[in-house]
C-alpha cells in the first residue's frame, strides 16, 4: 500500500463502497502509531467491534442506517415476525436503506489491519497477531453477512483500494459478485477465523469457538437460500447475485452441521445450574437467569458498560404500571406467538380455549390460571397476564362485564370485531365498561361497583391507602397496564415480555439506563442450527455424518436436550424425514430463540414469510382479560389486534404483509446511481 497514512476507525472511517470511495480522513494518524504496538491495534479493533452490524438491543430498521443507534427505539424488530405487536409498529414496514456504504467502511477498516498487521509482526508474539489477525475476518464475515443476507451477492473487497494513489476512479467501480461467490467468500473468512482465533478471549471478543458458532449460523442460511429460494437474477455478464443453484444447498448445509461440531470442543454447553427436574419454578429461573447473567452458554455477545455505554431497551418494551413516565409496551408477545408453547388451555388445533363445552366463557379467580403448568420456557419469556415483575402484579384487563353472568351469554363479539365499536365508552347503560385511555382510567367517575363479598373488595383500595375509603368495593375498568380503546401507552395484547428484562425494581427504566449484555451467539443456536442442518441433509438424500451417526438421530438428540431445559415434553421417537418433524425443528427454533432478534431471518431465509400465513395481510391474535362482576372471576376473550384511534382517526392498523420482492432488499439508489457496474435489486 503506497499510502502511509490510515483513518482511525474509532473517529472516523475512510468510506468505501462498489460505487466511489470518500478519501476525506477525519483523524489521520501514521501506521506505525497505530499498528507498532499491542494498545495501539487493541484500541483499533475494539473500534472496529464497536460498529458490528449487531442486530441488537441498540438495532432500530427505521433508522438509517439501522445499526448502533444510539436514540429511543419505538418500532422493535419482534414486531414484524408475529413474535409481538407494539404501539409504533404497524405493519408493512421494511429497513431503511441506508447501509450499504457504511458497511463497506468496516470491511475497509478490518482490510487495512489484515494488510498493515503483519509489516509490524515482529512486535507481536505469533499469538497475539494471529487473535488480531482472526478477529478481522471474524469481524469482515459478519459484515459481509449483514449484506448478502439483505441483498445476495455484493462486490467482494478483500483488500484495500488505494484511491487516487494506485487505482482510478472507474477501477472502484465495482461489480456485484454472485451470491453464491459472497456466501463462500465469508465461509473462507470464518475458516481462516477459526484457524487464527485463539481458544478463549477477553468478554466480547471473538475466540475460535465463536467463529465456528457464527459459520454454523451463517451456512445453514446460504444452505436454505439453495434450496428454497426460487430468484434467479443475473443482470450483468450472467452472474447470478441473487439466488444460489440447488445442488450447492448439501455442501452448506454440511459445513453448518461440521462447523456446529467444532463448537462442542469449547466446553460451551446448555446452562442448567439452577435447573431442577422437578421444580417448574427452578426450570423459569435458570432460563431467565441466561438472559441476566454472564453464563457459560453463551459464546459470543456485546457487553454494555454503565455508565459509558447503555441501551434503552428495558424503557421500551416494560409494562405501563413499571415505568415512570417514559416509554413502554413497545413490545407485547402475541396470541398467536404464545400458543407455540406447551399449556393445558387449547383446543385440538392448538388454539387457545376460552370456551365451555356448552360454549360460555371459562371462569378464573385469576387470567393466569389459564397458564397453570405451562411449559416453564413460555413464563421465562413472556409475563403472562396477572404475573409478577418486578415485584408487582401485572394488571392486564380490558374491561368489565356488569349485570349479566357469562354462563347465559355467548362470545361478546366475533374475533374480527372491535369493543370500542360496539361498546361506546360514554353509554352508560352497557353491559361492558371500556375506557379510551388512561387518563379515563384513573378517573374516578369511571370506577365499577363490585358485589358485596367479592374476592376483589379491598385490591385496589390496598393499593392505594390514602384513597381506602373511595375505593373500596371498586374497579378500574382496563387494568394498571391495560389495555385501553385508543392510541395511548399501555399493553395492546394481554401479554408483556419478561425475557432480557431486567427485574429488579430499584433498576431505572426511563432512558438509557439498561446493561444487559446481548447475546448474540449461544450454544442453544448452535445445537438449533445442528438439528436443521442434519434434517435437511437427510431431506436431499444424506443419511450419516463423517463418524457414521445418523443425522436424523443427532438432530432429535439436539431438539430433546433444548426441551428438557425448557421443561418442555420431549420426543419420544426420532425425528423422520418429513415435513411434520421439519415443523418440530423449526417450531423449537422460534420458541427458543424468540425476542433475540433471529426470526426474522429465519422466516426469510425459510421463504415462507410471505405465503404459509405468517405475513400476508395478517392481524395477529391478542388476548383479553375480562372481569365479570356478577361472576366475580375473570374470563378471557381472543381477538384479531384491534385498530388504535385518536380522536375518532385511526392510527396504526396493525395489518401485516411482506411483499415477496422483500426476499432481496433495495439497494441505496444513490449507491446505484453512481455506480452503472452496480445493478438494483430486482422490483425497485
Amino acid at each position: 500500500m503506497k499510502l502511509k497514512t490510515i483513518v482511525s476507525i474509532m473517529c472516523a472511517s475512510v468510506m468505501f463502497s462498489c460505487t466511489d470511495l470518500d478519501m476525506s480522513p477525519v483523524n489521520v494518524v501514521n501506521e506505525e502509531d497505530l499498528f507498532a504496538n499491542e494498545a495501539g491495534t487493541l484500541s483499533y479493533i475494539s473500534g472496529m467491534y464497536m460498529n458490528l452490524p449487531l442486530e441488537d438491543f441498540r438495532y432500530a430498521y427505521e433508522g438509517n442506517p439501522p445499526f448502533n443507534y444510539a436514540w429511543t427505539i419505538y418500532a422493535q424488530p419482534s414486531c414484524r415476525t408475529g413474535e409481538a405487536i407494539g404501539r409504533d409498529a404497524a405493519g408493512n414496514e421494511y429497513e431503511a436503506v441506508g447501509y450499504w456504504n457504511q458497511a463497506y467502511s468496516y470491511i475497509r477498516a478490518a482490510n487495512l489491519l489484515l494488510e498493515v498487521l503483519p509489516k509490524y509482526a515482529s512486535n507481536y508474539t505469533e499469538a497475539q497477531a494471529n487473535s488480531f489477525l482472526g478477529e478481522a475476518y471474524f469481524i469482515r464475515s459478519m459484515v459481509y453477512y449483514s449484506l448478502v443476507k439483505r441483498y445476495g451477492g455484493v462486490p467482494v473487497v478483500d483488500k484495500v483500494i488505494d484511491y487516487p494513489a494506485s487505482v482510478s476512479f472507474e477501477d472502484t467501480k465495482l461489480f456485484r459478485a454472485s451470491e453464491e461467490d459472497t456466501w463462500d467468500f465469508i465461509g473462507a473468512d470464518l475458516d481462516k477465523a477459526i484457524e487464527l482465533l485463539p481458544e478463549s478471549n477477553q468478554k466480547g471478543r471473538a475466540n475460535k469457538y465463536a467463529a465456528a458458532a457464527l459459520k454454523s449460523r451463517i451456512m445453514l442460511h446460504a444452505g436454505s437460500i439453495a434450496k428454497y429460494n426460487t430468484v434467479n437474477y443475473a443482470p450483468v455478464n450472467g452472474v447470478r447475485v441473487c439466488g444460489i443453484p440447488q445442488e450447492k444447498a448439501v455442501g452448506y448445509f454440511k459445513a453448518a452441521y461440521e462447523a456446529s461440531q467444532i463448537v462442542d470442543e469449547g466446553g460451551y454447553r446448555l446452562y442448567m445450574d439452577k435447573w431442577s427436574g422437578n421444580n417448574r419454578q427452578a426450570q423459569i429461573d435458570n432460563f431467565t437467569a441466561i438472559f441476566l447473567e454472564d453464563t457459560y452458554e453463551t459464546i459470543f455477545g456485546r457487553y454494555y458498560i454503565d455508565p459509558e455505554f447503555l441501551h434503552q431497551f428495558d424503557n421500551s418494551a416494560q409494562p405501563m404500571q413499571t415505568s415512570n413516565g417514559d416509554n413502554n409496551s413497545e413490545v407485547c408477545p402475541t396470541l398467536d406467538f404464545v400458543e407455540m408453547f406447551e399449556f393445558d388451555n387449547k383446543d385440538i388445533n392448538g388454539k387457545f380455549e376460552n370456551f365451555d363445552d356448552n360454549g360460555h366463557y371459562k371462569l378464573y379467580e385469576s387470567p393466569l390460571d389459564a397458564f397453570e403448568n405451562c411449559e416453564p420456557r413460555l413464563a421465562a419469556t413472556v409475563i403472562l397476564p396477572m404475573s409478577e415483575f418486578k415485584g408487582e402484579t401485572i394488571e392486564l384487563r380490558r374491561g368489565i362485564l356488569t349485570g349479566k353472568s357469562v354462563n347465559t351469554m355467548g362470545a361478546l363479539l366475533k374475533e374480527s370485531d372491535n369493543y370500542s365499536s360496539n361498546y361506546n365508552v360514554a353509554v352508560d347503560e352497557n353491559t361492558v365498561k371500556l375506557v379510551n385511555s388512561f387518563s379515563q382510567n384513573n378517573d374516578d367517575s369511571y370506577l365499577v361497583q363490585l358485589k358485596s363479598g367479592s374476592k376483589y373488595w379491598n385490591d385496589l383500595a390496598d393499593r392505594y391507602p390514602d384513597k381506602k375509603d373511595i375505593y373500596a368495593g371498586k374497579m378500574r375498568r382496563s387494568g394498571a397496564s391495560g389495555p385501553v380503546s385508543n392510541w395511548d401507552y399501555g399493553n395492546l395484547s394481554g401479554f408483556y415480555l419478561r425475557k432480557y428484562m431486567n427485574p429488579d425494581p430499584k433498576a431505572l427504566n426511563g432512558g438509557n439506563y439498561s446493561s444487559q449484555p446481548w447475546i448474540e451467539i449461544r450454544y442453544a443456536e448452535v445445537l438449533l442450527n445442528r438439528a436443521e442442518a442434519a434434517w435437511e441433509l437427510v431431506s436431499l438424500g444424506e443419511v450419516a455424518d463423517a463418524k457414521g451417526e445418523s443425522y436424523l438421530s443427532i438432530a432429535t438428540e439436539a431438539i430433546n436436550s433444548i426441551r428438557k431445559r425448557a421443561g418442555a415434553t420431549e420426543l419420544s421417537s426420532t425425528l423422520l424425514a418429513d415435513e411434520k418433524s421439519r415443523d418440530i425443528i423449526r417450531t423449537e427454533r422460534r420458541k427458543e430463540l424468540a425476542f433475540e432478534n433471529k426470526t426474522y431471518w429465519d422466516l426469510k431465509r425459510w421463504r415462507i414469510i410471505d405465503t404459509e400465513a405468517e405475513q400476508k395481510d395478517r392481524k395477529y391474535r391478542i388476548l383479553c382479560p375480562f372481569f365479570s362482576v356478577e361472576d366475580d372471576a375473570y374470563f378471557l376473550d381472543v381477538k384479531y389486534t384491534e385498530p388504535r384511534s385518536q380522536n375518532g382517526v385511526t392510527m396504526e392498523p396493525y395489518i401485516f404483509s411482506f411483499e415477496p420482492r422483500q426476499y432481496y432488499q433495495k439497494i441505496d439508489p444513490a449507491e446505484i446511481t453512481r455506480n452503472s457496474n452496480c445493478r438494483q435489486n430486482q422490483g425497485y
